[in-house]
């Protein structure tokens, strides 16, 4: 069976488990589970050619309530299904340890037992799982140091001794290893989260520090510009020379108003979680052009759409309205007015697993040497650009979330076409 069939079957088909231990817990707890259904049918059939009888309810009961915790796993009642098993391996341990039967090394599952607990509760629930090491380590004693006998004791051939011994210890043994197996992978997670989180940490203050510079400075700009304009305002009586003023006023509010919304478009990729859905991608596009085309200045430029009417897309709606209105407004704001017939060609089509969008202009382009920093904080490629510089930004950061990637390709004076790949 493949990986994901193994997982569709103990954890349930599209069941998401956000939490990566406890993704890890059910997977391992799936296999303690079909291990102890082989090892009840293995002892079934063992004892069967033996000629041992009377152990049959015993490892029926192993094999039920494997299969009951197995349902139980796959509707998420992690532990309970953790206590009922741990419960019942225990006891059949017990039962089998206190009958005599210690030549068999059934004592061995005591060991299995204790880690086994502490692998599947984890650290949330330590005290559960101390509590069930604890129980197998006097259970131990029980059976083994003060001879309890529960189950009348059996004579039992060499054979059959030396058959168990090897089924016990094979089972110990590959068990004892998956779980260590298990218990160093999730350690060997936990750390790289923390590495990874760390320099995540890293880099978000280096871009704190850098934002609240730029930031203050692209906020203050516009307002003292508007202060000096309200002075000349102020002191002209020509109308002519006002309204200049209050166009240029008009212009500084609406920049200033841009900057926010890129600011808040940044906060928001940053703090609010994913949300997927599915859509008509040609509609979500139009809708956006619609609301950039008629603009000042932009009704000249010529809209070229190829899309497939029916390519449905996955993806967060919020996120990718927030680059592609980046992606197609720098389309239109730095088209080239010296160009007959300026155009946007904005075509998508399936590769793979990944929808390919390209936004593609005959504008001004992007000089070569400008192009590695353009996806950079507040950086413009010169003075001319009419943007705070976060724009690009945003939109890298943004495609970051949704697991997709973005490529450039400009020349200067010939246009430029921005790909994104995003995960379908």
């Amino acid at each position: 069976m493949s990986g994901s069939g193994f997982r569709d079957l103990v954890i349930g088909k599209g069941t998401y488990i956000s939490s990566w231990v406890d993704y890890k817990n059910a997977l391992l707890r799936g296999h303690l589970i079909v291990v102890s259904i082989l090892v009840g049918i293995v002892y079934l059939i063992t004892d069967w050619l033996s000629n041992i009888q009377g152990n049959e309810p015993y490892y029926v009961a192993v094999i039920v309530t494997s299969i009951i915790t197995f349902i139980l796993n796959r509707k998420r009642k992690y532990k309970l299904a953790n206590i009922l098993f741990l419960s019942l391996i225990n006891l059949i341990i017990f039962l089998f340890a206190a009958g005599g039967s210690n030549q068999t090394g059934i004592y061995m599952l005591f060991i299995i037992s204790g880690i086994s607990g502490f692998a599947l509760f984890g650290y949330k629930d330590k005290i559960l799982a101390g509590m069930f090491a604890l129980l197998a380590f006097i259970l131990f004693f029980l059976s083994y140091w003060f001879n309890i006998s529960i189950r009348p004791a059996r004579v039992l051939t060499q054979e059959y001794v030396q058959i168990n011994f090897a089924i016990n210890f094979t089972m110990s043994l590959i068990t004892g290893i998956a779980l260590l197996y298990f218990l160093i992978e999730v350690n060997q997670s936990a750390e790289k989260e923390l590495l990874a989180k760390n320099d995540l940490l890293a880099k978000t203050n280096r871009e704190l520090d850098r934002f609240v510079y730029s930031a203050s400075h692209d906020l203050r700009a516009p307002l003292s510009s508007l202060l000096g304009l309200v002075e000349v305002a102020h002191k002209t009586s020509d109308p002519t020379e006002v309204k200049q003023c209050l166009d240029l006023m008009r212009q500084r509010v609406n920049n200033l108003d841009g900057f926010i919304k890129e600011i808040i478009d940044f906060s928001r990729n940053t703090r609010q979680e994913v949300r997927q859905e599915q859509f008509a991608l040609l509609l979500f596009i139009k809708e956006i052009v619609d609301d950039l085309k008629f603009a000042e200045g932009m009704e000249e430029i010529y809209v070229r759409l190829d899309i497939a009417p029916d390519l449905a897309i996955i993806s967060d709606t919020t996120r990718l309205k927030v680059v592609l209105n980046n992606l197609i407004s720098n389309a239109f704001k730095y088209h080239d007015p010296q160009k007959e017939h300026p155009e946007v060609y904005i075509k998508a089509q399936v590769e793979g697993h990944m929808i390919r969008i390209d936004i593609e202009d005959n504008g001004l382009g992007i000089a070569t040497e400008h192009q590695p920093k353009v996806f950079e904080m507040f950086y413009r490629a010169s003075e001319k650009s009419q943007g705070s510089g976060l724009g690009l930004y945003i939109v890298q950061e943004t495609l970051a979330k949704l697991k997709g990637t973005i490529q450039l390709r400009s020349a200067s004076t010939k246009g430029s076409t921005f790909s994104v790949w995003l995960p379908n």
